[in-house]
């Protein structure tokens, strides 16, 4: 398992921080998608959630599950092809911000290229948590293209006091 370099946040504007910038870009990008396909179907409502889902696949958002356990949120990103190096965690209290790197240039060497899809790739994804989180505390690793991430939670005042 590779460790990932985790950016933990405190106290600063993380609205300061370049990769808020970016992530409100790509946000905005899914919002225009999504209203696209809400457009595209006479503006039929219901399906808010499936079009806001089928913006963020086609937008290259990574697939995610986010669990709690143990006091603590687990989150598992989906990001094949990246190297541990490539990919940057950024933990406020209160949020992860997941992003991912690469520029990937293949050619043809010797061979007649025709075409590639192989290139660059960019991934940003951004979790808003249930529940304050510890950043100071926040781990993550890169295993076989999935991130892992743990993030503690504050503990309530009702658990603190029943631990002490």
């Amino acid at each position: 398992m590779s460790q990932v370099l985790v950016k933990k946040v405190n106290g600063e504007s993380k609205e300061a921080l370049p990769i808020f910038g970016e992530i409100a870009k790509r946000f905005e990008a899914i919002e225009r998608r999504a209203f696209d396909l809400f457009e595209k179907r006479g503006y039929e409502l219901g399906h808010d959630v499936e079009d806001w889902l089928k913006a963020e696949h086609e937008l290259g958002c990574p697939a995610a599950e986010l669990s709690e356990k143990d006091g603590a949120y687990k989150m598992e990103i989906a990001l094949p092809g990246f190297e541990a190096k490539e990919v940057e965690v950024t933990a406020t209290g209160s949020e992860i911000v997941v992003h991912a790197a690469t520029k990937q240039e293949k050619t043809g060497g010797k061979d007649n290229l025709l075409w590639t899809e192989f290139g660059s790739n960019d991934v940003y994804r951004r979790f808003e948590l249930p529940n304050p989180i510890i950043a100071d505390k926040v781990t993550a690793n890169l295993e076989n293209g999935l991130l892992h991430v743990t993030a503690p939670e504050i503990a309530k005042p009702k658990e603190a006091a029943a631990k002490a």
